[in-house]
């Protein structure tokens, strides 16, 4: 009985420990398990986070791209604004490119095009898709302001994606397909902007910038009138590849043969300044007031279809400065003066520069040998 209990007092004795001793291996413990929970925690965040916002593994980085540019032969922008129209982008039977909305329909800037599907959308590269927090915005967002643009070939959608405004520091695009769970914040390699404004649904920034696009072959007549002083009026005459110089009594002037060629090449066309109509159209006040002025100068085109054509050019007090090249590696800013443009196929005014028009404000007498 004394040897058991024996027993039993020494192996209590040796299992208990002092408690200086055990508190130093509950700190020891802690010491070594704290990081590793650290660690651990810390890893699984990590995880966690990546696959939240770099799980690009699950698309194709080049998903929003238009694979096939040149399989376009129609496109659409819709607005989620109701407010505002949509456009229908298509090719005519001669292959030109044409603008509608439910009110107009324009020939259409055909580089601005080109960028588009050859660059704007063409190089479309996911950076990365969104978080789940950005998502919750990211979808109400895109539901009221995204533009839904549609690519078709030979009357089949093949390719839609969602256009929403730019990121925090305007260097990439947040954009959404139908096919994935979420959107995606969406960049053109080496290029550090947003896209956005590609997709813009004013008509008006996707028109030609011709007010007169006229070939040289189908003018019969092109007559340039001064109001002010119309001696200085004149005709040129196309007949068989052959063109006269008319004065304004019918009389024909002996003239300059390869001047004239080179003049009705020049006028065969005229280009506004880019960009949206002109605030003074949405003022009718003002716009009449500038088209019950004299005009300077008148270009008359009578076409081989018998169709007619008029470009008034119209008095404007504004300057403009304009950068030129001086020097090969050098610019020079210089004042431009402003005028208004009105063309018989169009209702609004448009600007141009004294520097566009200046080799074409010519009189008879510049023909003249």
């Amino acid at each position: 009985m004394l040897f058991c209990r024996s027993l039993y007092l020494q192996d209590q004795f040796s299992c208990r420990q002092p408690i200086f001793v055990q508190q130093k291996i509950m700190a020891f413990n802690k010491a070594y398990y704290k990081p590793i929970i650290i660690s651990i925690v810390a890893l699984l965040s990590a995880y966690l986070l990546w696959d939240n916002l770099n799980s690009t593994a699950e698309y194709d980085p080049s998903i929003f791209a238009l694979k096939e540019p040149a399989r376009v032969d129609r496109f659409t922008f819709t607005p989620n604004d109701e407010n505002k129209l949509g456009l229908t982008f298509f090719k005519n039977q001669q292959g030109d490119w044409l603008i509608h909305n439910s009110k107009d329909t324009f020939p259409a800037d055909t580089n601005n095009i080109s960028m588009l599907l050859n660059w704007a959308v063409a190089k479309l590269k996911v950076q990365r898709p969104v978080n789940d927090e950005q998502k919750k915005y990211l979808v109400r967002q895109l539901a009221m302001e995204a533009t839904k643009a549609t690519f078709y070939s030979e009357g089949e959608a093949f390719h839609t994606i969602y256009v929403g405004g730019s990121t925090q520091d305007n260097s990439a695009t947040f954009m959404y397909k139908p096919e994935m769970e979420r959107p995606c914040i969406v960049e053109i390699a080496g290029f550090n902007g947003y896209l956005t404004p590609y997709f813009n649904t004013d008509i008006h920034l996707w028109r030609s910038l011709n007010l007169i696009d006229i070939p040289v072959g189908n003018i019969k007549k092109l007559t340039v009138s001064w109001p002010a002083n119309p001696k200085n009026g004149f005709t040129i005459s196309q007949k068989d590849e052959q063109l006269s110089l008319i004065d304004i009594n019918g009389n024909t002037v002996e003239s300059n043969q390869s001047l004239l060629t080179g003049y009705l090449m020049l006028c065969s066309s005229f280009t506004r300044e880019a960009g949206s109509i002109a605030g003074i159209n949405r003022h009718n006040e003002q716009r009449d007031s500038v088209l019950s002025q004299q005009p300077v100068v008148i270009f008359r085109y009578e076409l081989t279809d018998n169709t007619i054509q008029e470009l008034a050019i119209l008095p404007n007090n504004g300057f403009e400065d304009v950068s030129i090249d001086a020097k090969p590696s050098e610019t020079q800013a210089v004042q431009s003066a402003l005028f208004w443009m009105k063309s018989s196929e169009d209702d609004n005014l448009w600007l141009t520069q004294d520097i566009i028009l200046k080799n074409r404000m010519k009189t008879l007498n510049d023909f003249r040998p």
